[in-house]
């Protein structure tokens, strides 16, 4: 599952991903700047280290494009 800090195209990309692994577990990767945030054995420790990367300036999802954040 892909996050975007906005609900329209063309989403951003500096919020992490959780990227499931052939054998099992997840990582966490930024993909604007290409970043290892880290790996996780579940879908929930994955997410928890995402919300505890986000950006400084992360809210609630804009309701628009990017121009609007």
């Amino acid at each position: 599952m892909y996050l975007s800090r906005c609900t329209e195209y063309p989403w951003t990309h500096d919020v992490g991903t959780a990227i499931p692994e052939a054998v099992g577990g997840y990582r966490v990767r930024r993909t604007s700047d290409n970043t290892l945030i880290g790996e996780a054995d579940t879908a929930e420790d994955a997410y928890a280290l995402i919300a505890a990367h986000l950006p400084e300036d992360c809210g609630p999802a804009v309701d628009g494009s990017p121009d609007d954040l």
